[in-house]
Parts: structure tokens; C-alpha cells; sequence
């Protein structure tokens, strides 16, 4: 059987569990949904043929955003949503990337704060370099910003992707463009931009929060911050689709799980996007994993100006004048019933007999079924 990332989670949670009796409660609460997804305690249904008389038990996800069975259909639904809301402009795409000594802070106790500053600063940053007369000059103008932590050896590596449609509303109310489709804002106003801004609204989390202290060194360096156009954008937000409602590995990345180690593959994007392998130990590998839960409460994707859903009257607008398409959606939005399953044996629809309630609020376990209503 092919290795598995909730596999090899599950196998060396335990383990982990042992060495670090510590978490909070975000990582018990990532704990218990990897666990527990997809097994009785979630409660589930039981499906039967008609034609052979097979029976099939079908759990419930935990769909939790750390799980890596939960994440595929969301995914999918993200990106064609996205898709729809497109302008006839050129796109870019912008990463702001924490300096590697600040990251100490988004393991404090105020790590929520700290994020919340992460996207205050990356998009007072953008708005400023926007709204600026010598470039774009939009006072209205509209971002999607995408947190993201890991790099592909699952280490820790705070970033943000935005992507960015060159139009707006002047301060008229007329549209803007911008005048090419490879430059949108000069890349080092916008990186000293950005730590301007991550200064002055740490030292304010700062006056109320205990943090932990921060090389003044850090104020001096260049930060990273990376500009790059995109064309229609439709590329960006399929490449930012693999990050939004996914995790940190695939399964297709895992090369062997034993009883000690787990091996998997990632880029080397310093020598062309070479393939490498790294053999780890189960706990480490869960260990990396888990540093990726985000604080409870804290959305990961952000919209501003007219891609907030709040400004769809704007977004139309800038869409019928640049070229964009617009859906119209009935005020009734029909969703289609989920497909019956297939019997694994004949192939024929089966149909549900009975309902399995969650038994994870009792302790209770197997649950009680239950008929399913006429």
C-alpha cells in the first residue's frame, strides 16, 4: 500500500505525543481531528446495494484545514470562483517574506496578533505604492492576500502571496490602468515600505503584549519582498490554489514510511527546482507538520477594496469596462444532489440505510445507528 501523509501522521502521533505533552490548543484540537477523520467517531453512514447486497461505511471528514484528506474539493471550488471574478487586466503577483528573525514571534503566545501585523503592514505596504499618483494613482483598488508557511522541506517560512489586478478608481471615480503589463509599483519602495509599516505596528502589539525580544539589526536589512506580473491572472490563482485549502505535503511526495523515519521529496529552488530527498524521524516529521496549525481564528485569506465580496457593485463595474466577464447568478442558487455511490462490486448506485451519529461527544464508541428517516 502507497505511504500516506494522515498514514504516517497517525503512525508516529504517539510518539510525538510522548516527547511533547505540551501543545496548545490549536496544535490538540489539529491532533484530534487528524486522528479521529474519517473513523467512527465522526459518525458516518452505511450504504447498501439493491442489486448484490454489499454494504459500505462511509465516515465523516473532520474537515480541518491541517487535514490531508479534507482539502481537495474545497480547493477546487476556490480556484473557479476566483476565476469568474477575473478583470480584462493584467495581473501581478506579490510575496512579502518575514525576515528569518522575526519568526520567533509567531510562536509566542500572541501569535495571532502577530499575524494580524504580518497582513496589516504587507497591505498598508501595497495600498500606499497603489494609491501613489506616479504609478497606478487608484484610491480604489483591490487585493487578495494568501498566507503561507512552509517551504518544500516543511520547514517553517512565513510569506504572503498577493495577487493584484493593475486597475482601479481614481480619485474621480475614473478608471485606471496600468500603463504596462510588466511593472506595476517600483519593487524597492514597496520593500521599505513594508518594514516601515511591520515596525510601527509590532511596537504598538508591543506596548500591549509580552513578546519576545527582536535584533534592532533586522530594521536595516533588505526584506523580501518579490513583485511579478502574471498575465490574465489565471495562472496565479491556479498556482495559489495548491495553498489555499491544501497542507504543507502530498501524498505523492512521500517516497517510504517505516517504523522509524519517513522519507519524502522536495525542490531545491536555489539550484533550478532540483529533486531531493530527506529521510527525517516520524516525530520530526510530525513535528514539522504540526508547526503549520494556525492560531484558532485566524483567516488565512484576506480580500481588500473591491475584492472584498462587500464591493461586488465595484468589481462589476471595473470588469465591464476592462473587458472582464461577468456571471449573473440566479437569486435561487440551485446545488446539484451529491452522486450516490458505487457499489464497489457491481457498480450499481447504493443507497443509504442508515445514519451512524458522531460518538465523539459521549466517549462512546461504536456508536448506536440509527434509521434514517423516511
Amino acid at each position: 500500500m502507497a505511504a500516506t501523509v494522515i498514514g504516517a501522521l497517525r503512525r508516529f502521533l504517539p510518539g510525538f505525543w510522548r516527547e511533547h505533552p505540551v501543545a496548545d490548543r490549536a496544535r490538540r484540537r489539529a491532533i484530534w481531528a487528524l486522528t479521529h477523520c474519517r473513523t467512527p467517531a465522526l459518525g458516518g453512514h452505511v450504504h447498501g446495494c439493491a442489486a448484490c447486497g454489499t454494504v459500505r461505511f462511509a465516515y465523516h471528514s473532520c474537515n480541518h484545514r491541517a487535514c490531508p484528506q479534507c482539502s481537495r474539493d474545497a480547493t477546487a471550488r476556490w480556484v473557479q470562483r476566483e476565476l469568474r471574478k477575473r478583470l480584462g487586466v493584467p495581473y501581478f503577483m506579490v510575496t512579502f517574506t518575514v525576515p528569518q528573525e522575526l519568526r520567533a514571534l509567531f510562536f509566542s503566545a500572541a501569535a495571532k496578533q502577530v499575524y494580524d501585523v504580518l497582513f496589516a503592514a504587507a497591505s498598508a505596504a501595497l495600498s500606499s505604492a497603489l494609491s501613489h499618483p506616479r504609478w497606478l494613482g487608484a484610491v480604489d483598488h483591490g487585493f487578495t492576500m494568501i498566507l503561507h508557511t512552509w517551504n518544500q522541506r516543511l520547514l517553517f517560512h512565513p510569506h504572503l502571496h498577493v495577487i493584484v489586478p493593475g486597475a482601479g478608481l481614481d480619485r474621480l471615480g475614473r478608471i485606471v490602468c496600468v500603463k504596462s503589463p510588466g511593472f506595476l509599483v517600483p519593487q524597492p519602495v514597496l520593500r521599505s515600505a513594508f518594514r516601515r509599516f511591520f515596525r510601527q505596528q509590532l511596537e504598538q502589539l508591543r506596548q500591549n503584549t509580552d513578546l519576545p525580544p527582536v535584533d534592532p539589526a533586522v530594521w536595516h536589512k533588505d526584506w523580501g519582498v518579490h513583485l511579478q506580473p502574471f498575465g490574465d491572472g489565471a495562472n496565479a490563482i491556479k498556482y495559489l490554489g495548491t495553498y489555499v485549502c491544501r497542507t504543507a505535503i502530498s501524498d505523492a511526495r512521500l517516497l517510504a514510511v517505516d517504523d522509524q523515519r519517513v522519507t519524502f521529496s522536495w525542490k531545491d529552488r536555489a539550484r533550478g527546482n532540483a529533486r531531493r530527498t530527506e529521510t527525517v524521524t516520524g516525530t520530526e516529521f510530525v513535528a514539522r507538520y504540526l508547526r503549520h496549525v494556525l492560531p484558532l481564528g485566524l483567516r488565512a485569506i484576506r480580500r481588500y477594496g473591491f475584492c472584498h465580496p462587500s464591493a461586488k457593485a465595484i468589481r462589476e463595474r471595473l470588469a465591464l469596462h476592462t473587458g472582464g466577464t461577468i456571471v449573473l447568478e440566479t437569486t435561487a442558487a440551485t446545488t446539484a444532489p451529491r452522486p450516490a455511490p458505487a457499489c464497489p462490486c457491481c457498480g450499481q448506485p447504493m443507497i443509504a440505510q442508515i445514519r451512524l451519529p458522531a460518538s465523539w461527544h459521549t466517549g462512546r464508541a461504536p456508536p448506536v445507528t440509527q434509521p434514517l428517516a423516511a
